[in-house]
Formats: structure tokens, C-alpha cells, sequence
């Protein structure tokens, strides 16, 4: 599976790896170059350095036709917007949003687009460990 991730932070990071160690052609987006020297030495990921709400750093991430592109910045304008370019533009057969605020990720998925709210994650899991309703 052809995978393009922006964000190289701690999330996208993590994901990156285990679809690497799971031999899909993973490609990750950050505007810091720094953030790479992170990703395990042991990971076959690209790496775009760049910003990709700019198209030209989609097209280098090769984003067109793409299985799936994950937009994983602690960002939420920035994900909506590059996801966005890369589901309307580019044709990524599934796009996934990272999104803090719960009401933006039920406004995102008004949109069409597939998100996951950390914060409702977290409340959910912190609900369950206390039993509460």
C-alpha cells in the first residue's frame, strides 16, 4: 500500500514506522528536516521536507493516486486543508484527518472526510478506566 504521511511528529512517527516495518511505500511530509533523524534507522520511509498545503510538496510525495494520506500534524487547519488538496486534487483513494477539537472533527466529517479526534479518544478511554457512563 502506497502511504503518504504529513506530519513527523510523535503520531505520525509511530504510524510511519509500523507501516514501514509492515513493507507498505510510506513517504512522510514535515516542514522541519530535524524531525526525521527520529524515524528508526531500521524504516524504509521517504521523506518530503515541505509543507503540504503547498502542492509542489504533494507532487514530490508522489500524494497523486496514493492509498492512503494521513494528515497528522498537531494542526488541525493545517490537516483539514492538506487533506483536502490530497483527497479533491491529488485523487488519495482514502484520506484520514487528525483533529483536536471535537467540534471540528464532527464539522470535518460533515465535510466527507474519515477523522480521528484525539480528544474524544482520550475522554472515551479515561471514561471506561473509571466506569463512568
Amino acid at each position: 500500500m502506497k502511504v503518504v504521511i504529513y506530519g513527523c511528529g510523535q503520531v505520525g512517527m509511530k504510524i510511519a514506522e509500523l507501516l514501514s516495518q509492515q513493507k507498505h511505500d510510506v513517504t512522510v511530509i514535515d516542514r522541519d528536516a530535524d524531525t526525521f533523524r527520529k524515524l528508526e534507522a531500521s524504516t524504509s520511509c521517504r521523506t518530503v521536507v515541505g509543507d503540504a498545503v503547498d502542492q509542489d510538496a504533494l507532487r514530490r510525495a508522489e500524494v497523486e493516486g496514493s492509498d492512503l494520506f494521513l494528515a497528522l500534524t498537531g494542526e488541525d487547519n493545517a490537516n483539514l486543508f492538506a487533506a483536502q488538496v490530497a483527497k479533491e486534487i491529488f485523487k488519495a483513494k482514502r484520506v484520514i484527518v487528525r483533529v483536536a477539537d471535537p467540534v471540528r472533527a464532527q464539522a470535518f466529517a460533515e465535510m466527507g472526510l474519515v477523522t480521528v479526534c484525539g480528544t474524544d479518544l482520550i475522554a472515551d478511554a479515561v471514561r471506561k478506566k473509571i466506569g463512568a457512563k
